[in-house]
């Protein structure tokens, strides 16, 4: 390796970090939206924020191709770059663990949704139901 490689792997790793930092602030987002029931939830912020985590995804998915003949190659790295990696690999677990986070609590409310919708439905079949008796009286009032 070259110390132009040597900088290009550094730069990248540092890059690596930076994204797994970002993904990690956009899980931790979500996870405070949805862990409040109370609060109502804007479809264009959630749309937001799925795009920010996907193009953060695809930029992390070029990097570790990019990175995987260092990591997978077995030869020495730099103590900085396998400080970085080490990093990476610590927030890209705790990434992990906050996404399956923000599933859950999305899956919940889901759930909760479901369950308020069908609970909707009943009090409108009950109400579409209920025929009151006509009042006659009403009626030959409103003739005379």
């Amino acid at each position: 390796m070259t110390p132009t490689d040597d900088a290009g792997v550094l730069d990248k790793s540092r890059q690596e970090e930076r994204c797994y930092e970002e993904l990690l602030g956009v899980y931790r987002e979500l996870v405070a939206a949805l862990a409040d029931a109370a609060r109502p939830l804007d479809r264009d912020w959630l749309l937001e924020r799925h795009a920010a985590a996907e193009t953060v995804t695809v930029r992390l998915r070029a990097l570790s191709a990019d990175l995987a003949p260092r990591r997978l190659g077995g030869g020495p790295v730099a103590p900085e770059v396998a400080a970085l990696w080490r990093r990476s690999a610590a927030l890209a677990a705790e990434a992990s663990r906050t996404n399956a986070d923000a599933t859950a609590l999305a899956r919940a409310r889901q759930t909760a949704l479901l369950a308020r919708i069908a609970q909707l439905n009943v009090g409108r079949r009950a109400l579409a139901s209920y025929r009151p008796v006509a009042d006659v009286s009403a009626r030959v009032g409103h003739r005379a």
